[in-house]
């Protein structure tokens, strides 16, 4: 691999008088675009079929010398010094494809899927304009055009195969599964002395990084920071990584935001961050039971809880309805959870609710409920009530914000008619009053 290191510093020198954009736009043409005067070389070059180890050998060559014969920081040089660094690790791949049968790149070997640790993983095709990605394991760049990995079908866990043997991860789909919730207590921490000072996936020790030149209680140099490990802490599960298991990627965590509304994302481990990823669209936040003051104090959150509760009104009318079936109203929320209940919420909804947008997309969805109870559909109207106590004939539907719904009876009235009339239902009134003159014509019967 001296080689392919010794290339990349020579492509980094070529490109020293480019631009960064100039750089990113470049990366992307050099995969896709062939210069034209070296259109007659790419057969020789062995770039767009499958060739064996001679025939990548004969390419190496070719291109090295091609290289010299090139003007330097040209874009033929560049393309050159890129496509050679893809021949000599599409030899690599093809060496370990003879010495392994089960390499899923020999043809013989009939392996695309594999099951490890609950991942599905799948084999990936070789893909020239693929974007660049990185191995869950080792942490190594994949060259998706020349080398050989997975992607797990679940959680998007991704790997080498020749990591395959070595995954530690469990997926964080099957995690996900089996706990069925979030971890709800804030960063719990337990401190480096409870993990014996080793990473909490790998095992690797872990040793706090010292600045050169700090000396120690017994007046002994701390060794360079580059002869130490990394030391990460992940805000989402309290416990210390190391640099290969967290890659200081950071996520929005569940429990700072339903005790603070804290919406900052903080650092997380690899396994963490895909555990929040997967799980972020479902509900299993409930926040009338772990945190119902949130509702009072965060004037969004209550009008969301408001928005639900209608929406669930206006969803019992549109299940028995013919035409609203036929219409497929219902298939207009993506999210089902949001009109099934108004206690689940899932983390993105949390988001959606701090930027607005779900306010947005729930005021939408009243709109066209209502609008299909109200006015469209004949039936839904029918299914309305008249207040009983102001005889408005107004349609009055129990979903309504100004309606009042009485407990015992179910009668539908207008909040304001109930308050005159001090929350006396007038139907529990004479339910009660025929009770009265039933049971008084009984006993003067006996």
């Amino acid at each position: 691999m001296n080689d392919i290191e010794e290339d990349n510093n020579k492509w980094a020198a070529s490109s020293d008088a480019t631009t960064f954009s100039e750089k990113a736009s470049l990366s992307e043409d050099l995969d896709s675009c062939l210069p034209e005067n070296l259109e007659a070389e790419e057969l020789q070059l062995a770039l767009n079929k499958e060739a064996n180890g001679d025939e990548l050998s004969k390419a190496i060559n070719k291109c090295r010398d091609l290289i010299l014969e090139n003007e330097q920081c040209s874009f033929e040089r560049k393309w050159l010094v890129r496509h050679l660094i893809e021949l000599r690790l599409r030899l690599q791949e093809y060496k370990e494809a003879m010495e392994d049968p089960l390499h899923p790149r020999n043809k013989n070997s009939g392996v695309s899927n594999r099951t490890v640790k609950g991942h599905h993983l799948k084999l990936q095709p070789l893909l020239r304009n693929a974007s660049y990605k990185y191995c869950d394991h080792c942490t190594g760049t994949i060259w998706s055009v020349v080398q050989a990995w997975y992607e797990c079908e679940d959680c998007g866990y991704a790997c080498h195969y020749k990591c395959i043997a070595s995954i530690l991860r469990e997926c964080a789909h099957v995690i996900a599964c089996e706990k069925g919730q979030y971890e709800l207590n804030i960063c719990p921490e337990v401190g480096m002395s409870a993990q014996k000072y080793q990473c909490a996936e790998c095992k690797a020790p872990l040793i706090l990084t010292a600045p050169s030149g700090i000396t120690s209680c017994l007046g002994k140099l701390f060794l360079p920071d580059k002869e130490w490990s990394d030391v990460k802490k992940c805000d989402y599960t309290g416990l210390y990584y190391c640099s290969a298991c967290h890659w200081s990627s950071s996520a929005v965590i569940p429990a700072r935001v339903v005790h603070n509304w804290d919406l900052t994302p903080y650092l997380v481990s690899q396994a963490s961050l895909q555990i929040l990823r997967i799980t972020a669209n479902r509900p299993l936040i409930n926040l009338e039971k772990l945190n119902p003051r949130l509702f009072s104090l965060v004037q969004e959150l209550n009008l969301v809880r408001r928005l639900r509760q209608e929406l669930q009104g206006l969803k019992k009318y549109l299940v028995v309805c013919r035409k609203a079936k036929e219409e497929h109203l219902l298939w207009k929320c993506d999210r089902p959870h949001l009109i099934d209940n108004t206690d689940m919420y899932s983390l993105q909804d949390l988001l959606d609710t701090q930027s607005g947008d779900l306010l947005t997309k729930l005021h939408n969805l009243v709109e066209d409920f209502s609008t299909h109870v109200k006015i469209n559909c004949e039936v839904c109207k029918g299914r309305g009530h008249i207040c009983e106590i102001c005889q408005n004939e107004e349609i009055l539907f129990p979903f309504v914000s100004t309606a009042y719904i009485c407990d015992k009876c179910n009668s539908v009235y207008h909040k304001n008619c109930i308050a005159r009339v001090r929350d006396l239902c007038p139907k529990c009134d004479r339910i009660k009053e025929r009770l009265l003159k039933e049971s008084e014509n009984n006993n003067n019967g006996e």
